[in-house]
């Protein structure tokens, strides 16, 4: 992860190329711009996003000035946020922007301004030795049916994110689940599942959350897709789209399905005898 991020710091401000360090700014004596790379606090979030890593960024401007610093800033929020950085090592990451925790200081050896930035990169939780259990029918089938209806830049997963997903991801994840009695014969199976859509740019988020919202209202029935003629009924689906994207999701999907209830045996009635009593 180290290396990957400073290679792309580098290759967004080549002033810093070569100067990016660990923990410690360089050596006294030296007044050129540089930047530190530090790894922050790891914090737990959710079971479907798993841990924050939190990423320092300080960018020291040694004898360039402020408006510089001011200018590699906004170049590194635009460059990386919600970007999809690879490096020497296998996998990538994708970072979020979370903000200037502190007020910029000064830099005593040459004079200059340090500016912090923070970014944060989701890693999923460690699993166990044992095997996953399998995935829940209905959500292969809405992933499946997800896949259909967006483009092929789109990339959708299910139950959890992966540490490097596409920079435009879907997430399905089930939320709940509940019985009803419909009858003396059937019973019905509601399930409440959540839709995270992930893009680098709001717009791209809230236009394909509309897309899937409206396409699932028009959806009377889903195929289950497990090779039967079996269907799942859209209840109910909601958008919010002041949601965080990651962490809540915009979407919020109720499917139904009808089951008729397993006939119970019963020992049958061979014979019947009947002898009054009369006094």
């Amino acid at each position: 992860m180290r290396e990957a991020v400073k290679q792309a710091v580098a290759a967004l401000i080549p002033e810093l190329e070569g100067r990016i360090y660990d923990v410690q700014p360089r050596a006294e004596g030296d007044d050129g711009p540089c930047a530190v790379l530090t790894l922050g606090e790891e914090i737990w979030k959710s079971a479907w996003a798993g841990y924050r890593q939190v990423l320092r960024v300080k960018l020291y401007s040694g004898s360039a000035g402020i408006s510089r610093l001011d200018a590699w800033a906004q170049q590194l929020v635009r460059g990386l946020q919600r970007r999809r950085i690879a490096g020497p090592d296998p996998g990538a990451i994708l970072l979020h922007y979370l903000g200037v925790p502190e007020a910029d200081t000064l830099d005593p050896a040459t004079g200059g301004i340090i500016r912090c930035l923070r970014f944060g990169a989701y890693l999923p939780e460690a699993s166990g030795a044992e095997a996953p259990a399998p995935p829940d029918a209905w959500l292969s089938a809405l992933a499946e049916w997800t896949r259909g209806k967006l483009a092929g830049l789109w990339q959708v997963y299910e139950t959890s994110w992966p540490a490097d997903r596409e920079e435009h991801a879907v997430l399905w994840r089930l939320a709940g689940c509940e019985t009803k009695m419909a009858g003396a014969s059937m019973y019905e199976i509601r399930k409440t599942f959540v839709g995270h859509l992930a893009a680098p740019f709001p717009e791209t988020e809230h236009h394909a959350s509309v897309v899937l919202m409206e396409e699932l209202g028009a959806q009377t029935q889903l195929p289950l897709g497990d090779g039967e003629r079996r269907y799942l009924s859209v209840a109910e689906v909601s958008a919010n789209m002041q949601a965080d994207a990651i962490l809540d999701g915009q979407l919020k999907l109720t499917l139904v399905q009808r089951r008729m209830r397993p006939a119970e045996e019963a020992a049958l009635i061979r014979r019947v005898a009947v002898q009054p009593i009369m006094k």
